[in-house]
């Protein structure tokens, strides 16, 4: 009869596995932290750059990563029946002033907005100006369309029978305030009795010298160049 020998031992487990699981963890607490305490970073390999804003997880929808960019975007913004003028000096940004790092206006176009980091909204844009807009880009009903000026005065849909136009590109949309503002975009948002019809008519003066800044239509540059601007495409002046 054969004995059956007894099954070896178990090898014991070394320690090391149990240190690189700690280690791990620690890893991943530390990223997580350096997250939340607002990180920014570059990755040299593209050339991409990354900001963070200073904000707290879970606490800001807006805190995300953003990428730099360097946008312009043509916009107008009317008021039964006439264009608003920005270009007051409450308005406009300048070198070593400028109301918002994301996007601001500059001499001497008026019309076009100087976008910085992606992600910048509409809304976000006019609120750096003192002004506020919401419409159905934020998830609100067309009746709880409203926009205040900078003196506080409330443009709201339906308010003696006015209404709210919104055209991006030439085509007619709910709205535009939650809009990301994109390179070489024309907007119109207009406020008054007008019909769509008369509010397509105030579109088509939208200027469109957004290309400019950005560059991409030198065939329209001036004799010597473009004027002497913050924010052109090449310049060094901005963000």
């Amino acid at each position: 009869m054969s004995s059956r020998q007894p099954a070896p031992p178990p090898p014991a487990r070394s320690g090391v596995t149990g240190l690189t699981k700690i280690l791990g963890i620690v890893g991943i607490l530390f990223a997580l932290s350096t997250v939340g305490l607002g990180l920014a970073y570059a990755m040299k390999d593209t050339g991409t750059t990354f900001v963070h804003q200073d904000c707290k997880i879970g606490q800001d929808p807006n805190c995300t990563l953003r990428q730099k960019v360097h946008w312009h975007a043509d916009f107008a913004v009317y008021i039964d029946g006439s264009q608003f003028d920005f270009g007051t000096d409450e308005y406009i940004s300048h070198e070593d002033e400028e109301h918002s790092i994301y996007a601001h206006i500059h001499d001497p176009r008026h019309t076009v907005v100087h976008v910085h980091y992606e992600q910048t909204t509409w809304n976000s844009f006019f609120r750096s100006l003192e002004w506020d807009l919401v419409d159905p880009s934020m998830n609100v009903t067309k009746e709880q369309t409203c926009m205040t000026k900078r003196d506080g005065t409330k443009l709201c849909e339906g308010q003696n029978g006015k209404t709210f136009k919104f055209f991006v590109n030439g085509v007619q949309v709910d709205g535009v305030a939650g809009m990301d503002i994109s390179d070489l975009d024309r907007v119109l948002i207009s406020y008054g009795s007008e019909t769509v019809e008369q509010a397509r008519a105030q579109f088509d003066t939208v200027s469109d010298q957004a290309c400019i800044p950005s560059e991409l239509c030198r065939d329209r540059f001036p004799p010597g160049g473009p004027e002497a601007e913050p924010c052109s495409k090449s310049g060094t002046t901005c963000n």
